[in-house]
């Protein structure tokens, strides 16, 4: 499968998940969280490898990124492997349940997402 076509997947299974565009971007809201999910691509190759760029925000750690999920307060990187729809499935899968602050301590606390970065401000509210 060629990168447009993985592409296409993850798009048409971010939307049946829920996620909705804004700003150009998909977002998908979660109580009074919002994941952002924007797709990466190793090169132009049509078989480049692709990566999920995975955002958090909430309105109390500042004001909403333009960006997409580069912009967001929490970032982590997730390859998308193989097989593109059944990623994202597990993806949303795995952020769709963490919808407040108190849920997203607990993600971070535990590292459910191995590398994420939590800037200062999201940091202080995480306590």
């Amino acid at each position: 499968m060629d990168q447009k076509a993985r592409r296409a997947a993850i798009t048409k299974a971010l939307k049946a998940g829920g996620a909705k565009a804004r700003r150009g971007h998909l977002r998908l809201q979660a109580g009074e969280l919002f994941w952002y999910v924007d797709v990466r691509a190793d090169s132009p190759a049509p078989s480049a490898a692709l990566t999920f760029e995975v955002g958090a925000w909430l309105p109390a750690a500042g004001p909403e990124p333009d960006g997409g999920a580069i912009d967001c307060p929490l970032l982590a990187d997730v390859g998308v492997g193989e097989d593109p729809g059944q990623a994202t499935v597990d993806l949303l899968a795995l952020i769709s349940p963490v919808g407040d602050l108190a849920a997203l301590r607990a993600f971070v606390e535990e590292g459910t997402l191995p590398g994420a970065l939590v800037d200062q401000q999201l940091r202080a509210l995480l306590g």
